[in-house]
């Protein structure tokens, strides 16, 4: 079986509960799962009985093709977990039997278009197809068990820029699809402020290429704070993120990270769909505006987010 996962971190993260049942139902047969590079690391220790591959984002579906079809042979079963004609291009080339969601080609392209239900939440995009294998919808409250040896690097990278994880506040303030998305850079400097005064430790969590905008944070906060991400793949991400008392973001790929890996989140919400993409489980917070609009960021007060960051983590530390 060939599983084509999606493009984008959060994406991904989100089909992780699916892919579970795929890897688990297809137990005594061979899983090849299809990737992008920063991704191979942390699948390979999430799904240790699984083959992974890769290719980077916007390769021709042919090569990806010919390099996942080793020795001329087809998958019997393919699917793609992408909404874009280039997945269900790479599984009509590579499998018999091929599964995506209608749209895009899919209907002259695949044997088996499925229907995605977008009133629901995005990590029950795959159910129609787990259900045409007879396999179980997929499970919200399933995480992926991060190896200790995983766990162990992402505890001496916060040690290295001498973080204690029991005190540190991971801030993840970019997102990759727009400005609106993005609560307000001066808004998360003066929370890293007040953090700080409290004695715990703000950590910017971003990923390379975004150096800038932990620049923007650091100028607002009026102190270089800690960060991490930059040189690291998903694995090291996911394991550093794994090491925080909780995690503050917008809608971005970090965020669904720490959701997927058990770490709880203060997520602050825009103009994108919360039913589709925000947290799904109770050890989280959801933040929005009051009014819809797409600008309307910079009207979530630094005291809301404050607040729930702080509920959160007192609740955390009563349970323990």
């Amino acid at each position: 079986m060939l599983v084509d996962l999606p493009n984008w971190v959060g994406d991904q993260m989100m089909a992780m509960p699916a892919l579970n049942r795929l890897v688990e139902g297809n137990c005594g047969g061979e899983t090849v799962l299809h990737t992008r590079p920063p991704m191979v690391r942390f699948l390979a220790a999430t799904f240790p009985q699984t083959r992974v591959m890769a290719s980077p984002r916007k390769v021709s579906p042919f090569l990806s093709a010919q390099e996942l079809r080793q020795c001329g042979r087809r998958f019997e079963i393919g699917i793609t977990l992408r909404n874009a004609a280039r997945g269900k291009i790479l599984i009509r080339l590579s499998a018999r039997w091929c599964a995506g969601s209608k749209g895009e080609g899919a209907e002259i392209l695949l044997s088996a278009p499925f229907e995605v239900d977008r009133g629901r939440h995005q990590v029950h995009d795959a159910d129609s197809v787990l259900a045409m294998l007879g396999l179980e919808a997929a499970d919200p409250s399933w995480c992926p068990e991060l190896p200790r040896g995983l766990r162990a690097e992402g505890e001496a990278a916060l040690r290295r820029l001498g973080i204690d994880g029991r005190r540190a506040i991971g801030l993840a303030p970019s997102t990759a699809r727009g400005e609106t998305k993005r609560w307000p850079a001066r808004y998360f400097g003066e929370l890293a402020t007040r953090l700080r005064e409290q004695g715990r430790e703000p950590v910017i969590v971003i990923g390379p290429g975004e150096e800038v905008v932990a620049e923007e944070l650091c100028r607002a906060a009026q102190y270089e704070l800690p960060v991490v991400g930059t040189d690291m793949d998903i694995a090291g991400l996911s394991a550093t993120v794994a090491g925080l008392r909780l995690l503050v973001g917008n809608d971005s790929g970090p965020m669904q990270l720490a959701v997927s890996i058990g770490t709880p989140v203060v997520a602050i919400f825009g103009p994108t769909d919360r039913g589709r993409t925000a947290p799904h489980r109770s050890r989280h917070r959801v933040i929005s505006p009051t009014t819809s609009c797409d600008d309307c960021m910079g009207t979530i007060p630094v005291d809301e987010v404050e607040a729930a960051i702080i509920d959160l983590d007192d609740r955390d530390r009563n349970s323990e």
